[in-house]
Formats: structure tokens, C-alpha cells, sequence
């Protein structure tokens, strides 16, 4: 079959998050009809299983896009490949998927040498990376590192350092007063939480750090003195002794101010997912920069604010890197991606895999 016509059966079957069943069917019958094994796990990840010679290899992408590229239309021009200008593409990440079946079935029919290949398609990536989170570790103990497909850009670039992720959930305790006859008696749980915004440090921290107000929500009357308060905020940052000060000067803002006001704070810290950083050198990365050499893709090696499976798989130790598709513009309907970037990217798996 050829590339383009896997990727525009891809994109004829919607799957926006946690609706990938029918993909996942899809995807099965073709792992199935090139010799592997599969299982689901739980959460309905699909793993694909063949064996090999030498360490075996995970190789990721997910099957859920935005819920705008629902009813998606393919549309060719030329060398570039869009919808309709109604949806997203989906090429975020069904042209991965589609490049990576292309890549299995050369090196499978062509009785290529390979090492034991494990393929993961995670469910729900789009939102909050909520499949790969829940990926059953005990079904990848034989995989040594592994490629993650999922990164705007162009093929050869590869993200060899990504941010950690934590998000800080706030209830701010004050006392209710009326505030027509004693506001003098109530202690504001807004005004706790707007003095503390206000005296924290926010938004771009440094060139590695990044912090967020985004949500504020203290239901109440005019008359009343608010008595609680709930503040959800995040913070990113390549390096995590930084992220663990940031969190820690805004859990301190917001317990000075809340004692001064006389009113309480709780807050709750979680890790939304965990940083990584890869060296050059670093054999996932060497695999990577020799397979593209072969190729004569220039390597450009970048770093991200964002998140991948790839940070979830890194946490669970094993070094994985997260590869440029080549596609622009995602979640928009100026979604696209050429086409020779496409084929770009099967050649360059295909290398990554026989290596």
C-alpha cells in the first residue's frame, strides 16, 4: 500500500481522544498481517510485538488527534498536503503512524535484518499525554530505548531535551461577612488570592522556566465576603531543581500572604509528567544522527517547553527520543504537510529500525 494512500485511510476514520477504537482496529490488522503480536493494555494502548536480533526498540506515536480534525477531507497539491480548510489534517500524529506502517512493511517484506521491535500506539496523547501515563510498564521489559514520532518541524530535527511539568492546586480558606453592614469581620479568600498573584514571580521565569495563573474561582454573591477560593497554576522548566524553586516561592507567597490576611491555604504539588535531557553522544541519539546521516537529513536538535509520550517513557527509564514529523501548523486548519517530508520520514525510520 502505498504512503500516501495509508495516510488518507488514516485520516478517514476519526479518532479524537479516548474514541480510537476503530483505529486502533485498523492499526491491529496491519500489525497482524506483518507477523507481530499484539495485546491492549487497560487503558487501550496498542502493542505490537516482533522479534529480532540484538536490543529491542519501542517505536511510539499515538492515535488520537484534536477534536478539530474530526471529518477530515485530504486534499494533495503539488507537494503539499492539507484538508479541506474545514478541519485539522490530523497529520499530528496519523502521518507518523502512517509513516512508521510504511517503514515496517519495507523492512518486513524485504527480509531485512532488525532488531526485536515493540510498537506502542497510545490512546488520548492530546490530552494531558493521558495514554502513555497509563502504559503497563511490566509489557516493555525488554526494550532498551526507543523513538517517539510527534514533534512539528522538519524531519531530522529531534527534541533532546524537554521540560518538566508540574501543576500546584490551591484552596484558599477566608471568612464569610456581609459586606453591606461589617466587611470588617470577613477576611476575603479573593483578596488572599489576588495579593499572592500579585507578589509572585510569573510567566517567563528564565530561559529554561516558565510559570502560569490559569484559573481563579471563588463562587459567591456581591454581599458576601468571599470565603473560598481555588487557584490552579503550573510551572515548566528544563531543569528541575529550578521548577522545584519556582513551586516552592508560590506555595511561600500564598502561605505568608494567607497568614497575614488570617486566612488558611492548602495547597496540592503533582508531577504531570517528568523532564529528560539526552547528550549527543548518547546512544538513542547516535542511532538517530547515524540513520539520517545515511540519509543526508541534516540534524538540528532542539529543546521544548511541551511534552511528549516520550517524557513518560523516559521517566519509566527508558531513553527515548522524540523525533520531528514534519508537519506545520498543528491543531489548525492550516494543518499540512509535504509531501516529500512524509516520505522523508518513513526512509528515516526504516534506517532508524535496521541499524
Amino acid at each position: 500500500m502505498k504512503l500516501l494512500d495509508i495516510f488518507k485511510s488514516l485520516v478517514a476514520i476519526d479518532s479524537p481522544s479516548f474514541g480510537e477504537d476503530r483505529v486502533a482496529l485498523f492499526l491491529e490488522q496491519k500489525l497482524l498481517a506483518l507477523g507481530f503480536s499484539t495485546r491492549y493494555d487497560a487503558a487501550g494502548n496498542l502493542y505490537g510485538y516482533l522479534g529480532g536480533e540484538g536490543d529491542a526498540l519501542i517505536l511510539n506515536t499515538h492515535m488520537d488527534t484534536v477534536d478539530l480534525a474530526v471529518g477530515a477531507h485530504v486534499v494533495v497539491e503539488d507537494d503539499i498536503i492539507r484538508s479541506d480548510g474545514t478541519t485539522a489534517l490530523g497529520a499530528d500524529d496519523k502521518a507518523a503512524v502512517a509513516a512508521l506502517l510504511h517503514a515496517l512493511e519495507k523492512v518486513i517484506t524485504e527480509g531485512r535484518k532488525h532488531p526485536p521491535l515493540v510498537v506502542l500506539f497510545t490512546i488520548a496523547e492530546e490530552t494531558g499525554l493521558a495514554g502513555a501515563k497509563q502504559v503497563d510498564r511490566s509489557l516493555l521489559d525488554a526494550v532498551s530505548c526507543g523513538y517517539t514520532f510527534d514533534a512539528s518541524g522538519p524531519v531530522g530535527g529531534a527534541i533532546i531535551q524537554a521540560s518538566y511539568h508540574d501543576r500546584l492546586d490551591v484552596v484558599i480558606g477566608g471568612k464569610a461577612a456581609h459586606a453591606g453592614f461589617k466587611p470588617e469581620d470577613g477576611v476575603s479568600a479573593i483578596k488572599i488570592g489576588s495579593d499572592a498573584i500579585a507578589a509572585m514571580h510569573l510567566f517567563r521565569i528564565d530561559e529554561e522556566t516558565t510559570a502560569n495563573v490559569g484559573s481563579f474561582v471563588a463562587p459567591g454573591t456581591t454581599n458576601v465576603i468571599s470565603s473560598e477560593a481555588t487557584i490552579h497554576f503550573e510551572a515548566r522548566s528544563l531543569d528541575e531543581e529550578k521548577i522545584d524553586k519556582q513551586i516552592n516561592h508560590m506555595v511561600e507567597v500564598l502561605e505568608k500572604t494567607a497568614r497575614l490576611a488570617g486566612g488558611t491555604v492548602h495547597t496540592h504539588r503533582y508531577r504531570l509528567y517528568e523532564g529528560y535531557r539526552h547528550h549527543t553522544d548518547s546512544p538513542v541519539v547516535r542511532r538517530f544522527t547515524e540513520a539520517c546521516g545515511a540519509l543526508k537529513i541534516p540534524v538540528e536538535f532542539k529543546k521544548t517547553q511541551g511534552g511528549s509520550d516520550a517524557n513518560i517513557f523516559n521517566g519509566l527509564g527508558i531513553p527515548t527520543l522524540t523525533c520531528c514529523v514534519g508537519y506545520e501548523n498543528a491543531h489548525s486548519k492550516e494543518e499540512y504537510i509535504p509531501l516529500s517530508e512524509l516520505e522523508r520520514l518513513a526512509s528515516l525510520i526504516e534506517e532508524i529500525i535496521v541499524r
